[in-house]
């Protein structure tokens, strides 16, 4: 009789030990979706009591009498049986602190009571306290699990609750056939069947509830997985249309750019092309008039020639730099770019009676494509005279400071108009924006885009009046 009792426990503690095992495993492979730690510390503890009364039956005398491990073997028990109660909790509400306490409460009462039941009662009377205790968790968790029904439609919660019901009836079973017979059980041998064999039944419903919760976990493992695929799909869908709205905007926005583009490079050869117009309407006045002075014409051609070469140098650097043409830098001094630029602004200088100033501490040399640096000291020129022109300085004054540094030249052109707003700032060097009102930006961003490629910097430097432009550039 012991053996075969300590057998069925062996059996299904090894069935639930497998489930436990199977959850591990595949916990370690799967990302946990659901809070799985009170079921599975439920099991282990009840894997654990099981082998305990199958090892512990062998060593019974006197089942009215039992020995220790028998009260830490139905301690286990009613800890797992509690364990499984919060996991039914846990499904509609989380575990507060509070009901920890009163679990933990719980449990520290059960020890010596059970313990005074064990030494001073009988075995029928420790069967109707356990099977009342469990009684009292198992309706705990038919009734959450009634109330976690009507929100979430699950085939595993339904047979959890159909397995703990069954649980229930049957402790209900152990009271009733403890309590009628008026016999007093002293050996394992004067159980009666019925009442082994309702035990064993229990425990296999118990078995059963295990397996229906790791159903219901990996069920809602799958659920969460094909909802994780279909969100994931949803957003490859929305990101496939991104891209085609962004596709179609960028194809709205090249035609756009395009425009604003050409209108900007129209604007920056407006100037050369417009006083290489006045210096033509100029020759062709004296000609009607039949006046041939030698030094006017000349003087006219040197200007045509200047900004025919003015515009020239504007179309090579644009096209060397949207083709990425590759344009030989040679050895020049700084000096007479500056004096060609100067050449070329001198009559606006002069016209908005603005001062030059140039401060050098040497006469430095740069390698560099010298037709793109020059177009850099116009764009700088030109954008301080407008805003010189727009301001009521009664002094108005440009100043270009060269400083020879160890590896690099620092140039800093200063003047002391309007300046740029804070505004503006942000924004200077981007292509189609900047400080003019007119000509969309082109010039600044084109320039950096020339020291750049020289491998320096161009930068704007706040002042508190005017403002400051800083090139560094290397030496060598």
């Amino acid at each position: 009789m012991k053996a075969q009792i300590a057998f069925y426990f062996l059996i299904l503690g090894t069935v639930q030990l497998g489930l436990l095992i199977g959850v591990y495993h595949y916990k370690k492979t799967q990302q946990s979706l659901l809070k799985s730690e009170y079921w599975t510390f439920s099991l282990a503890i009840n894997i654990l009591a099981l082998y305990l009364f199958a090892f512990g039956i062998f060593f019974i005398d006197d089942v009215s009498k039992p020995p220790f491990s028998f009260a830490v073997a139905n301690t286990l028990f009613y800890i797992g049986s509690i364990l499984q109660l919060l996991f039914c909790i846990s499904l509609n509400s989380d575990i507060t602190k509070l009901t920890l306490r009163l679990c933990a409460a719980a449990i520290v009462v059960f020890i010596p009571v059970f313990e005074y039941l064990r030494i001073y009662s009988d075995f029928e009377t420790r069967t109707v306290f356990m099977c009342c205790l469990t009684a009292l968790l198992y309706i705990g968790e038919i009734q959450q699990l009634i109330v976690y029904k009507k929100t979430i439609a699950s085939k595993q919660i339904e047979y959890l609750k159909f397995a703990t019901s069954v649980e229930l009836m049957f402790a209900i079973c152990r009271i009733t056939l403890v309590i009628f017979p008026t016999l007093t059980i002293h050996e394992v041998e004067q159980i009666p069947a019925i009442l082994t064999f309702v035990t064993l039944l229990q425990f296999v419903m118990n078995t059963l509830s295990y397996i229906a919760i790791g159903g219901y976990w990996t069920e809602t493992i799958s659920i969460k997985n094909h909802q994780f695929q279909l969100e994931n799909e949803r957003i490859n869908q929305l990101l496939r249309e991104q891209n085609k709205l962004i596709y179609s905007l960028s194809i709205a926005n090249k035609t756009a750019t395009t425009g604003a583009l050409a209108a900007s490079i129209a604007h920056e050869l407006n100037q050369p092309l417009g006083a290489s117009n006045l210096n033509i309407q100029l020759l062709q006045l004296n000609l009607e008039k039949n006046n041939f002075d030698t030094s006017l014409f000349k003087e006219v051609l040197a200007a045509l020639q200047t900004e025919n070469s003015r515009a020239s140098t504007i179309i090579k650097s644009l096209r060397s730099i949207f083709l990425n043409e590759q344009v030989e830098h040679e050895k020049v001094q700084l000096q007479i770019i500056i004096e060609e630029v100067l050449t070329i602004c001198r009559p606006d200088l002069e016209k908005h009676n603005i001062e030059f100033h140039l401060k050098a501490n040497s006469a430095p040399s740069i390698n560099c494509v010298p037709s793109q640096i020059k177009q850099v000291f116009l764009n700088l020129f030109n954008n301080s005279i407008d805003s010189l022109n727009k301001s009521n300085q009664p002094n108005k004054n440009i100043t270009l400071s060269v400083h020879q540094e160890e590896t690099n030249i620092q140039i800093d052109l200063f003047d002391n108009g309007i300046g740029i707003s804070k505004e503006k700032q942000s924004e200077l060097f981007e292509l189609l924006s900047g400080p003019k009102t007119t000509g969309m930006g082109l010039g600044l961003w084109l320039s950096r885009h020339i020291i750049t490629n020289h491998r320096g910097t161009l930068d704007f430097i706040e002042v508190p009046q005017g403002a400051l432009f800083r090139i560094k550039i290397p030496s060598k």
